[in-house]
């Protein structure tokens, strides 16, 4: 009898101890029964945080339930997707992972999540161009204009970006790999000093987002060469793709949202449906025409292949141009 006793409580415990482990269940039927929680992983007031409050607020609207944006910006983005990667999988936290994550987890030693691993894909939200542009003093007013033009001075040339990795420096190491042009890489902190240098003459050129750059292209301040996406841009149908030049040429800077990986299925198809009918919202589709930037419908399976093209596709951009972070 005793050793019975022993045999149950053995077994007791070591399936309360699979229970510690295994993922918590529960019924999806009446999810969501409290607010939701969205981790941006950059600033208030930028293209990403202001995608993400225009889906969140119409998903809100479908599931009937608050998303509550909490923004988590530090280390290029890894900061506010770690944090993602480390909640529950409950339905009750996601975020948004972007252009720059595909390219961290290859800058970054440990970027502290595995996209292959971590998260679950919802979907796409939105892609948009980044600008080619030069100062008006350039004799060039054509991208095969530019690129002989650049050929002629290796090395001589500047170009501004608001940063180190991210998705606007990487178009522009990206170009002089498929161009082969060698130009010089000038970072700053933001979009708006490397614009004011480039505006100043400081910097021959920048690659930057349509939002930034499009304003002082109408202004006549700077001239618009090219746009990085396959094709043009519907706010600047003059203005070719680099594609046209460069086949195959395809940069965006886009975003998506992904939750931790396991929620469960049911959940996720929950949230991209909201998200769709969101984004087909007018008013958010006139607010992305105005931010130069548009929705791209994606199912969660397929968003999850694009993630690990992209990551590919920044692999092998980072390693040649030999890029770090410290």
């Amino acid at each position: 009898m005793r050793d019975s006793r022993r045999t149950v409580l053995k077994q007791l415990s070591a399936a309360a101890l699979m229970g510690a482990f295994a993922p918590r269940a529960f019924a999806t039927s009446d999810w969501p029964r409290r607010p939701i929680r969205v981790i941006v992983p950059f600033t208030p007031g930028g293209s990403t945080d202001i995608a993400a409050r225009l889906a969140a607020e119409g998903m809100g609207r479908s599931l009937g339930q608050t998303f509550v944006v909490e923004n988590r910006p530090g280390a290029g983005g890894n900061l506010g997707l770690e944090a993602l990667a480390r909640s529950d999988n409950d339905g009750y936290t996601i975020g948004i992972l972007t252009t720059a994550h595909p390219i961290n987890s290859w800058l970054y030693k440990k970027p502290g999540y595995d996209l292959k691993t971590s998260f679950s894909p919802i979907g796409f939200l939105q892609e948009g161009p980044i600008m080619l542009v030069v100062h008006p003093s350039l004799p060039v007013n054509t991208l095969p204009e530019f690129i002989a033009y650049a050929k002629a001075r290796p090395g001589r040339l500047n170009f501004a970006t608001s940063g180190t990795g991210n998705s606007t420096h990487m178009a522009g190491e990206l170009f002089c790999n498929r161009a082969q042009v060698q130009m010089t890489h000038v970072p700053y902190k933001g979009s708006a000093p490397a614009i004011t240098d480039t505006i100043a003459g400081v910097c021959e050129l920048s690659f930057d987002t349509m939002i930034s750059a499009l304003p002082h292209v109408k202004a006549g301040k700077l001239k618009a060469i090219a746009v990085t996406t396959a094709q043009r841009s519907p706010m600047t149908p003059d203005v070719p793709s680099i594609a046209e030049t460069i086949p195959g040429f395809d940069v965006s800077a886009w975003n998506g949202m992904v939750a931790p990986a396991g929620t469960p299925k049911e959940v996720i198809d929950k949230l991209h449906q909201a998200m769709a009918v969101a984004l087909a919202a007018p008013g958010v589709v006139q607010r992305f025409a105005e931010m130069g930037v548009t929705p791209r419908a994606m199912q969660p399976e397929e968003f999850q292949r694009f993630i690990l093209q992209e990551a590919d596709m920044w692999g092998k951009t980072v390693r040649a141009a030999n890029i770090t972070i410290d």
